[in-house]
């Protein structure tokens, strides 16, 4: 069994219990629910010519089995607990090494040493000590600006009238879930990173939010977003800004819009995100994680002097789902000026209300001076839910 440190979520549950008296906890604990699920993954990533332990044919399907516990509510106090277990369905090349261990799983799912078996992907204890106020601690999966996925961290989110505030520290960082895992490594050492995050709701129209990230003596990145609501159409304008500690050329910043609506039963989109000419931005491996790129894979929209254009649309039938992404990204390597076109199709079904499918099939098209060849990738994950 992998070894697993979640040093957030243990000191908070030994000071829970040690304040609460037992028949309170035990009535707490038979309480509780269980819940799981059983997924299986298939992938197969087909490129044209490899070029790379990253840029390499591979095919293989994963499957797991997550089991969770949540304990009643007492004294505004709960605890979650969610163990997921790994196994390996099929591997079209055990042997083959990839960028981030060996055989053609370790693509999506990161091998630590020889262990790629069970770890946590939920473990923590949440106090609502009001109706406004939500703390919540230990490992946990947050999705929010730069920071993303699975964190071991303290997270503390309070409204307050019209205005929300999210407040977080988070020392580690990785990804438990069905479809890939990465083990959790520390950021920033035990420092960690730190953000706060104020949204005010101004009216039914416009709403705003301010934040800034800190990772100490690395970066910080400041941001603001406005977000336009009219009917069925919304606009989001954001702005951020990258401050390198160590190096101010590495200075950057980056401009986020987006467009949607609704029309006859479609969600079509638009977007657009402009990276500085002078430094690529901090996004996928230099933070705690990204919620802006649009695609399955993405992996330019941040390079320096990046700009990305992309259109969507999503549309519902019944119990499928779809969704249609179409982008363009432009960046620079080296005096070359260079263009990638990613096109994906999503579908979800549900088969029945414990039974779903999930299919991806990305094209990606590369630049002809691009060192990396143009690929194809499907995946498909199947989860079944109890």
């Amino acid at each position: 069994m992998k070894k697993f440190n979640i040093s957030l979520a243990v000191v908070a549950t030994l000071a829970v219990c040690s304040t609460v008296n037992a028949q309170s906890l035990s009535e707490a604990l038979k309480d509780g629910k269980v819940s799981g699920e059983v997924t299986a993954t298939f992938e197969n990533r087909n490129f044209d010519k490899d070029s790379g332990t990253y840029s390499q044919d591979t095919s293989y399907s994963m499957g797991s089995f997550a089991l969770k516990y949540e304990t009643a509510v007492w004294n505004n106090i709960s605890f979650t607990s969610k163990i997921r277990a790994y196994k390996i369905l099929f591997e079209e090349d055990d042997e083959l090494k990839t960028w981030k261990g060996k055989g053609d799983a370790s693509e999506r799912f990161y091998e630590d040493g020889k262990n790629r078996t069970i770890d946590a992907e939920e473990l923590f204890l949440s106090y609502t000590p009001n109706a406004n106020i939500t703390v919540t601690v230990g490992r946990q999966n947050i999705s929010t600006d730069w920071i993303n996925k699975t964190h071991d961290a303290l997270k503390v989110d309070a409204v307050y009238g019209d205005t929300s505030v999210e407040a977080i520290w988070s020392t580690r960082q990785g990804r438990v879930t069905s479809r890939d895992y990465r083990p959790m490594t520390k950021m920033n050492d035990n420092d960690g990173v730190y953000k706060l995050g104020v949204t005010h709701q101004f009216d039914d129209t416009i709403a705003a939010t301010g934040y800034a990230l800190v990772m100490p003596d690395i970066k910080d990145i400041y941001g603001a977003r406005a977000n336009l609501t009219f009917g069925d159409t919304l606009i989001r304008t954001h702005y951020a800004v990258s401050d390198d500690k160590s190096d101010s050329k590495n200075d950057s910043s980056l401009i986020d819009l987006m467009a949607s609506s609704k029309i006859a039963g479609f969600t079509p989109y638009i977007g657009y995100i402009k990276v500085d000419s002078d430094a690529s931005f901090p996004g996928y491996n230099q933070g705690s994680g990204e919620i802006l790129v649009p695609f399955e894979e993405g992996d330019y929209v941040y390079s320096k002097d990046a700009e990305t254009l992309y259109a969507g649309l999503t549309k519902s039938f019944g119990e499928l789902s779809t969704t249609l992404l179409y982008g363009t990204t432009k960046y620079d390597v080296g005096a070359d000026s260079l263009r990638i076109h990613e096109t994906t199709l999503w579908m979800g079904y549900s088969i029945m209300k414990e039974l779903n499918v999930n299919l991806g099939y990305t094209i990606v098209d590369e630049d002809s001076k691009s060192t990396v060849s143009d690929y194809d990738q499907v995946n498909v994950t199947i989860a079944y839910s109890f």
